[in-house]
């Protein structure tokens, strides 16, 4: 991921928050022990590797996905465990020394655990997502409130188990199930809906009128988007050639894909990776 603009306590708030950023940053492969006692409030988003956390002397073992937090004036040490790959990934935030009772209130934090895992990674990921591309903006002072709000929904959401959904029944189920066939399978070229709908005993009539009732695009326009949404996804987080992606997205070949991505989203796909890739360090 790549973070831009590390310090925001600079930028006005035009929208005050309770928990207002201070800076924010991202280390793809960290392999330094941090001794110190810090000034600010800090959560370290560890999303990759191990480790060990010492704090009071007592010592947590770090497994990613998890969260460990640092509080002002207390020293502590923290960092990879020396395995062959010596390194963790963390993603960290930090925040004012006066914000502490504030997490406290939110139950944000607990003080007596300062360390606690991620049970929806995902969720934490689509928030860190949101965050290095805000971290981008050609203007940071127009994104810093949504800074603001996504570093707190990121923290929110490494408490949060993951949601479930209600079982989905008639209809919806067997719409749920193409749908969930189609993201799955996305690089499988000859890929139709309506194949997919004959199999839960659809006729191709049925399956176009309840799709219509229920869906706000249409069948082929919905793959397409989902191929999209992939392709996106891949070349942003990923260093694979175009004509994999291509592949993976369910083209038939580079030129294709090339030519319908440019039709979709405005630029070709190497620009596209240019303009939002997540640089890796």
């Amino acid at each position: 991921m790549d973070f831009s603009t590390k310090h925001w306590a600079a930028f006005t708030r035009r929208h005050p928050s309770s928990f207002s950023v201070v800076n924010a940053d991202y280390i793809a492969a960290k392999d330094q022990w941090v001794r110190s006692a810090f000034k600010t409030c800090n959560f370290s988003f560890i999303l990759r590797g191990r480790g060990e956390y010492h704090r009071q002397g007592k010592v947590w073992p770090v497994v990613a996905p998890c969260v460990i937090t640092q509080w002002p004036g207390e020293y502590v040490e923290y960092g990879p465990l020396r395995l062959p790959e010596g390194t963790w990934t963390e993603l960290y935030v930090t925040y004012a020394p006066e914000t502490k009772s504030r997490f406290e209130a939110s139950r944000l934090i607990d003080p007596a655990s300062p360390l606690w895992p991620i049970r929806d990674l995902a969720a934490v990921q689509a928030q860190a997502l949101a965050l290095s591309l805000l971290s981008q903006a050609a203007e940071p002072d127009l994104v810093v409130d949504r800074v603001d709000r996504v570093c707190e929904r990121l923290i929110l959401e490494s408490w949060l188990p993951t949601a479930r959904r209600a079982a989905p029944r008639g209809d919806a189920a067997i719409l749920r199930f193409i749908m969930d066939e189609l993201r799955t399978r996305l690089s499988d070229q000859d890929l139709r809906p309506e194949d997919l709908a004959a199999k839960r005993g659809w006729s191709a009539s049925t399956f176009r009128r309840r799709w219509d009732e229920n869906m706000p695009e249409s069948p082929s326009r919905t793959l397409q988007g989902l191929r999209m949404q992939a392709a996106c996804r891949l070349l942003v987080a990923t260093a694979l050639p175009i004509h994999e992606i291509a592949t993976c997205a369910g083209f038939a070949d580079e030129y294709y894909f090339s030519r319908r991505f440019h039709l979709e989203l405005g630029m070709p796909p190497r620009s596209y990776r240019q303009a939002y890739v997540l640089r890796r360090t």
